[in-house]
C-alpha cells in the first residue's frame, strides 16, 4: 500500500481529486491536511464532511458507488477513517485571498447556502474523521512521515503550499524523510488563471512557494514534482459528463452524483465564460480542467523510470512582493550566461563599483558570486488526457 498524505484546500476539484484517492486500491490515505485557499479553512472542513454525508447516502445504495468506495463508506473493509487536520488560515505573508471567484464563497459553489441544506454535512463517516485532528496539518505531516520508512510517504499538494512550508520550517529532518511531493502550482510558459502571470496556489502564498522551491533547496533538493498549468490544463473532462440533469439515470440514482453536480455549476459557469467572444463550442469551452486530480493521480501511479511520465528540469524563481506579479514564475530567458543568469545587471553594476569603461573586465565580472535557482522537475508528459479522464470519472462511479 502506498502511504499518501493530500495537502488540500477543497474546492471543487480537490474533492475530486480526494475521491480519486479514496477510489484507488493501492493507496492508504493517511492523512487529509486543510488549508485556506479555495475557500476560508472553515468551509473547507465542512465540504469534506458533505462530500462524507454523500458518500453514506450513496453507500446505501447498491450499485452507485465503485465496489471499494462502496464496502469502505460501509465500513467492511477494516480501515480507520482518514484523519482531517486543521491548517493554516493565511499565508505566510501579504493578503489573504481565495478563489471563491471560480469555487464560490465556499467552495462548493455556495451548495452550503441552499435552502433546506440538501447536502449537509455527515455526522458521521468510515471513511473520513468527523471531528478534526488533535494535531495540526504541519504536525499531522510531520507525525506521518515519522511512522513510515524513510521515503515512502508521498504527499500530494494541491493547494497553497503554507502548511508544507510551516511543518519543514518545524522539522526539516523529518520532513525530508518525504518520498515524493506532487505539487499542483506555478505557471512557467503559459499565463496564469488568477492573475495575467500567476496561478491560483503560488498566488495565495508566493512565500510558501519560494520557501520550498528556492530557499529550503539550500540544504539539498525536495523530491517535487511539478504540476503547473502548463500541463494540467491540457487534461480535460467534459462538464457534461460530471454536471448531471435530473431525469439522468446517474443523477436520479446518486447522492454523490447530485452533489458533484451541484458543487460544479459555477466553476462550468465561469470556464463557459472564458469563450469570450468566440462562438460557444462544447468541444472546446465546456471541459473541466482537473488541476487537482491530476496531481494526486501522479502521486498514485507515477513509477521511477516509467515511460509514461516525463519530466523538464527548470529554473526559476517565485516572485512575492509584485503588485501585478505576485505568485509570478520568473524564467530568465535571455540567454546572458551563468554570471547573469537570473540577475539584475544594474544591481549586478552597482555591486561591482566603479571599473574601467573602455570595454568589458572580465575577471570583474567572472569573480561576481553567480546565482543559480534550484533546478525544478516540471512535469512535461502522462499517459494522455483519455486516461486521466477515464481514471477519474471511474473513481466516481460514473461510466463514458
Amino acid at each position: 500500500m502506498l502511504p499518501l498524505i493530500i495537502d488540500t484546500d477543497p474546492g471543487v476539484d480537490d474533492l475530486l481529486a480526494i475521491l480519486l484517492a479514496i477510489a484507488t486500491p493501492e493507496v492508504s490515505l493517511e492523512a487529509i491536511t486543510l488549508t485556506f485557499g479555495n475557500t476560508t479553512l472553515d468551509y473547507a472542513y465542512d465540504n469534506i464532511l458533505r462530500i462524507a454525508h454523500a458518500l453514506n447516502e450513496a453507500g446505501k445504495i447498491d450499485g452507485v458507488l465503485p465496489a471499494r468506495v462502496q464496502a469502505r463508506v460501509r465500513g467492511e473493509t477494516g480501515d480507520a477513517p482518514v484523519p482531517v487536520a486543521l491548517g493554516a488560515t493565511k499565508p505566510l505573508g501579504g493578503h489573504l485571498f481565495t478563489a471563491s471567484y471560480f469555487h464560490g464563497r465556499d467552495g462548493m459553489s455556495g451548495v452550503s447556502f441552499l435552502e433546506g441544506d440538501p447536502h449537509p454535512v455527515a455526522r458521521s463517516s468510515a471513511v473520513f474523521a468527523t471531528t478534526p485532528s488533535k494535531l495540526d496539518a504541519a504536525d499531522t505531516i510531520l507525525d506521518v512521515l515519522r511512522r513510515h520508512p524513510p521515503h515512502t510517504v508521498r504527499i500530494a499538494a494541491v493547494a497553497p503550499l503554507t502548511n508544507l512550508a510551516v511543518a519543514y520550517q518545524r522539522d526539516p529532518a523529518t520532513f525530508r524523510r518525504v518520498g515524493l511531493i506532487s505539487v499542483m502550482g506555478g505557471a512557467i510558459d503559459v499565463p496564469g488563471n488568477t492573475s495575467p502571470c500567476a496561478e491560483f496556489n503560488f498566488f495565495a502564498d508566493p512565500w510558501a512557494a519560494k520557501f520550498l522551491l528556492e530557499d529550503a533547496a539550500a540544504d539539498g533538493a525536495l523530491p517535487i514534482h511539478l504540476f503547473p498549468l502548463d500541463i494540467t490544463t491540457r487534461h480535460v473532462v467534459p462538464y457534461s459528463q460530471l454536471v448531471r440533469q435530473p431525469g439522468d439515470p446517474l443523477y436520479d440514482s446518486s447522492p454523490l452524483v447530485r452533489l458533484i453536480s451541484a458543487f460544479m455549476r459555477k466553476p462550468r459557469a465561469v470556464t463557459n465564460a472564458c469563450a469570450g467572444d468566440e462562438v460557444f463550442d462544447p468541444a472546446k469551452h465546456d471541459l473541466f480542467e482537473g488541476h487537482d486530480p491530476l496531481a494526486v493521480a501522479y502521486a498514485i501511479a507515477y513509477e521511477p523510470g516509467s515511460s509514461a511520465w516525463d519530466y523538464a528540469l527548470r529554473e526559476f524563481v517565485v516572485e512575492t512582493d509584485g503588485k501585478h506579479t505576485r505568485g509570478f514564475c520568473v524564467v530568465d530567458r535571455r540567454n546572458h550566461g551563468s554570471t547573469y543568469s537570473g540577475r539584475n545587471k544594474a544591481e549586478l553594476e552597482a555591486k561591482r563599483g566603479p571599473h574601467n569603461e573602455h570595454g568589458v573586465e572580465r575577471h570583474n565580472l567572472d569573480d561576481a558570486p553567480t546565482h543559480s535557482a534550484p533546478l525544478i522537475h516540471v512535469v512535461t508528459h502522462t499517459p494522455g488526457s483519455k486516461w486521466f479522464g477515464d481514471m477519474l470519472l471511474s473513481s466516481l462511479g460514473i461510466s463514458i
